[in-house]
């Protein structure tokens, strides 16, 4: 394990520890979890003390996974990909997902945007590689991406998401913006995605359409991880935010559910 010396990682590792809220951090230190409530909108119950709140782990797990590459800094895992992939082609897969989003008056030149950014991972690869175990060849192929957790694969179809924007919302001109930044779009990759909606049953009746067999196994692979990984991993190590505030929210009071019932 590489012991990380350096002042600007040291700087964001501080900045968390000063916008720690204490309270919210017990509540997930000590929490039971509950369940997910809701896929689409990526919300689970826990129960801290006597009382239920309802968490976007969404916003949590980005948060987390920050706090993660701040912890693991330089001491990454890594996901290598055998066969290598091209850069250029997933960059292009991500920028005509974006040209798809974009205003048309707001729409810049993809193909360059896909060219500058190759070349920025290429000219980044020895720091990319020794500080978050991304490695890229010098002829321009993925040999790896950092592994922040074991037991849980981030979905692979929002990596040329995250590549392409690695080009412009990093820093890479500044130390700690750079790190602060990266770990960021690190962090968001490795947010479990939204899934479609199970199939129902029609309004005349008919039964629903079967759910599309890799769907199936993602949600089965993603609930497991939330709660059997995640949620733990939240209990022993998150340095729960004042920013987290918004995602949580107090829903019941066990204490004074239960004098309803004694009164029954």
């Amino acid at each position: 394990m590489t012991l990380c010396k350096l002042t600007s990682v040291k700087a964001l590792r501080a900045e968390v520890r000063e916008n720690m809220h204490n309270n919210l951090t017990d509540v997930f230190a000590t929490h039971t979890f509950v369940g997910i409530v809701d896929e689409r909108r990526r919300i689970a119950a826990i129960q801290g003390g006597v009382k239920l709140y309802l968490v976007d782990y969404g916003m949590i797990c980005n948060e987390y996974f920050y706090q993660m590459g701040l912890t693991d800094f330089g001491n990454f895992g890594s996901i290598r990909f055998n066969p290598a992939l091209s850069l250029h082609d997933l960059l292009s897969v991500g920028a005509a997902h974006e040209r798809d989003l974009a205003e048309a008056e707001d729409d810049p030149d993809w193909e360059q945007v896909v060219v500058d950014v190759r070349e920025q991972l290429i000219s980044s690869r020895d720091m990319l590689a020794e500080y978050f175990s991304l490695e890229v060849s010098e002829a321009g192929e993925l040999l790896s991406m950092p592994l922040l957790m074991k037991g849980y694969m981030p979905s692979l179809a929002k990596l040329p998401q995250f590549l392409l924007r690695l080009g412009p919302k990093v820093a890479w001109t500044d130390e700690q913006g750079c790190f602060h930044t990266f770990l960021r779009e690190l962090a968001s990759f490795y947010v479990p995605e939204v899934l479609p909606p199970p199939p129902t049953a029609s309004p005349d009746g008919n039964p629903p359409a079967e759910e599309e067999p890799d769907v199936v196994t993602r949600r089965r692979q993603l609930s497991r991880a939330i709660e059997h990984i995640m949620f733990p991993a939240f209990k022993s190590r998150l340095v729960a935010t004042k920013g987290l505030l918004k995602g949580v929210i107090e829903v019941a009071n066990l204490k004074g559910l239960y004098r309803v019932f004694e009164r029954c």
